[in-house]
């Protein structure tokens, strides 16, 4: 696990780094329930990464089991472009 954790963080912490990147870092790994969704404005954009975890008995798996939403929020990766890389409450997003 600590590779993956490495792998991750290395990825986050390029300056230029998009949501595609991240999503494509996932299906690399064999992973199929991701989507990215940019949202901009006048001062710049910002990727959603949604990832999608369907379970062994929950409905989007074909199961009957309920499917448990979790909804998360994280603070910026980057500072951009005053500062580039993980800032210091990326934590959430590494994990």
């Amino acid at each position: 696990m600590l590779k993956q954790v490495i792998e991750i963080i290395e990825l986050l912490d390029r300056p230029g780094v998009t949501g595609q990147e991240v999503g494509a870092c996932f299906a690399a790994h064999g992973w199929r329930g991701w989507e990215v969704q940019t949202i901009g404005g006048e001062r710049g954009s910002t990727d959603f990464v949604r990832l999608t975890f369907p379970g062994t008995q929950g409905r989007q798996s074909g199961g009957q089991a309920r499917t448990l939403g979790v909804i998360g929020r994280l603070g910026g990766i980057g500072a951009r472009p005053h500062a580039i890389g993980l800032v210091s409450d990326a934590d959430g997003a590494i994990t």
